[in-house]
């Protein structure tokens, strides 16, 4: 019976050690805004938003000490849609587990890739919105089926460990038989007091062919002022007989406990891919976890093509918009982190 006791105290301090040495954390953002968009002679539609200045998500990472310095980690996330309550719920905003040490981080899994997170990193809309860059960057990285413009599917992914102000990512993710899912692209940056700079390059490969791969190559740079952040980006993309060059430039300046945001961008290459977009914001930091925001983006679509070039400022305008016509759109909306 000693025995036993004894056994059952010794099972249950090691429980209680191994459990300090893991964490789990739930996670999340509800975020939705009213949002207009008028997309010239087609009208303008109305909505509530569920990204206005970042996506609704849900979440639950954790870490576990191995010992030696090493540890093992997950993170899985998917989207919220708070507006309507949403139809289902998977975890393809990510889906990771990683092995963390003094080498680095070898992460599997589905994540943010490397040409992505080095362009959206100077968009201080954060790539949602009507006046995010994505509304002039997202339909050219999706020609050919891609299906890895901002994430990638059945990675293996090493990332740099700390070393001063530098940081870079490596990733391979396996097409598994299908077009477009195929993706190979590096990351490298330098971030150190008021300066960030970073540049990648990325293809995505069609199956069991060459010929037709979309390559994109970006490279970007901000500097804190004090006063005001000012950063820009730009990114070259081909793929087939068609290119993409898009250019973008902002400011962020604090103002209490707001932060007034502006950016312009100018997509070009292959003339239906033609636009220039103007976006600007404020937002007020009720508390570290809540925002008031509003947002407003211009999008002015240029091109001779008949077939495409008609961006939009931002998801959930009419559709039947004409080639060279304006799309413009605002949004008032409030955020929680929790």
């Amino acid at each position: 019976m000693k025995k036993s006791l004894l056994a059952l105290a010794a099972l249950t301090a090691f429980a209680g050690v191994a459990s300090a040495q893991s964490s789990v954390t739930a996670f999340g953002i509800v975020d939705l805004a009213a949002r207009n968009v008028k997309n010239g002679n087609a009208g303008s539609i109305q909505s509530l938003s569920t990204a206005g200045q970042a996506t609704s998500r849900l979440g639950f990472r954790g870490v576990e000490d191995l010992g030696g310095g090493l540890r093992a980690g997950f993170w899985i996330e998917g989207q919220l849609d708070p507006d309507t309550g949403g139809t289902g719920h998977n975890w393809a905003r990510r889906s990771t587990i990683s092995l963390i040490g003094s080498f680095g981080e070898v992460r599997l899994g589905r994540d943010l890739n490397p040409s992505y997170t080095s362009m959206g990193a100077f968009d201080p809309f954060g790539y949602v919105g009507v006046a995010s860059i994505a509304n002039v960057r997202q339909a050219f990285l999706g020609l050919g089926g891609a299906t890895t413009a901002v994430r990638t599917s059945n990675t293996i992914a090493y990332y740099l460990p700390a070393m001063g102000g530098l940081y870079g990512a490596a990733m391979v993710g396996a097409g598994e038989g299908t077009t477009g899912n195929k993706y190979v692209g590096v990351r490298l940056g330098y971030a150190a007091g008021p300066l960030n700079v970073s540049g990648a390059t990325a293809k995505t490969y069609r199956t069991g062919t060459m010929v037709d791969d979309l390559t994109t190559t970006n490279f970007g740079a901000s500097f804190n002022l004090g006063f005001a952040t000012i950063g820009g980006a730009y990114e070259m993309s081909d793929y087939s007989t068609l290119d993409s060059k898009l250019a973008t430039i902002y400011t962020t300046v604090p103002l209490g406990k707001g932060m007034l945001k502006a950016q312009y961008t100018r997509s070009g290459g292959t003339s239906q891919y033609e636009a220039n977009m103007f976006g600007v914001g404020y937002v007020y930091n009720m508390s570290k976890r809540t925002s008031l925001y509003t947002n407003y983006g211009s999008v002015n679509n240029g091109g001779s093509v008949a077939t495409g070039g008609q961006f939009t400022a931002g998801s959930g305008g009419p559709a039947g918009m004409r080639r060279g016509q304006t799309s413009t759109g605002y949004e008032f909306g409030v955020r929680h982190d929790f």
